[in-house]
């Protein structure tokens, strides 16, 4: 008797629980609906008009490094390199790799010394929270830094905004704004500043002067030559 109580009870909890997941279970898309929703989402992962916003940062560039170790202020500290950006994943996000040399004070002899220094990053705009988006690691560090930001209609600046860690001064979760500035033709200037010292406490700056190929190198000679002959 005590069995076939006991499996009669573990039916009924089997066909009430069968019953609650089937009326809790989501109500299956109309065709008409599945289409609009596929619609949709084909939209959301097509690049647009912000995509094309970064065109701009594509190609090779020599870089200028400017690090202001002893704030805005004091004179910087500078150094050259290389990067290089490039569109991957159909042109859906912005793929950047840099090296060069960080250049950083012995505080102890007072002389420079030059580290080799290496970084990639991603960029792109994330077309569901309508919001750009970037990552950046490099040899100085193990960690990620991420951010976020906008760059308004008819704008020549990108702002994004993430943290920074300082954990040689034990300072942690430093909020900081990194703005991308287009200066020129084919120039233009990466920034960071340290939001927590101060709105305009720029710490960090890399100027970008584009590298051209040797077609366009010969193309600008030829007009070069042709506005000379004209112009004599």
């Amino acid at each position: 008797m005590n069995r076939l109580t006991c499996t009669a009870v573990i039916i009924a909890l089997l066909m009430v629980s069968t019953h609650v997941r089937a009326d809790d279970a989501p109500k299956q898309p109309s065709p008409e609906e599945m289409a609009k929703m596929m619609e949709e989402w084909q939209k959301l992962m097509t690049p647009g008009e912000h995509h094309k916003k970064l065109d701009f940062f594509v190609g090779k560039w020599k870089t200028k490094t400017k690090v202001f170790w002893n704030g805005p202020k004091g004179p910087p500290i500078e150094s050259e390199g290389t990067a290089q950006s490039q569109w991957i994943l159909g042109k859906r996000h912005l793929q950047s790799h840099t090296k060069g040399f960080m250049v950083v004070p012995d505080m102890k002899t007072g002389k420079i010394n030059k580290i080799p220094y290496e970084g990639m990053g991603l960029m792109g705009y994330d077309s569901v929270r309508n919001v750009y988006t970037g990552s950046w690691v490099d040899n100085m560090g193990t960690q990620m830094m991420t951010f976020k930001g906008t760059m308004p209609p008819n704008s020549k600046k990108l702002t994004m905004y993430g943290e920074m860690d300082e954990p040689m001064m034990k300072m942690y979760g430093r909020l900081v704004k990194y703005t991308w500035a287009i200066t020129g033709k084919d120039t233009f200037t990466f920034s960071i500043t340290d939001l927590a010292a101060g709105d305009s406490y720029k710490v960090f700056q890399i100027d970008y002067t584009r590298v051209k190929n040797a077609s366009s190198n010969k193309k600008n000679a030829g007009n070069n030559k042709k506005t000379a002959k004209a112009s004599n």
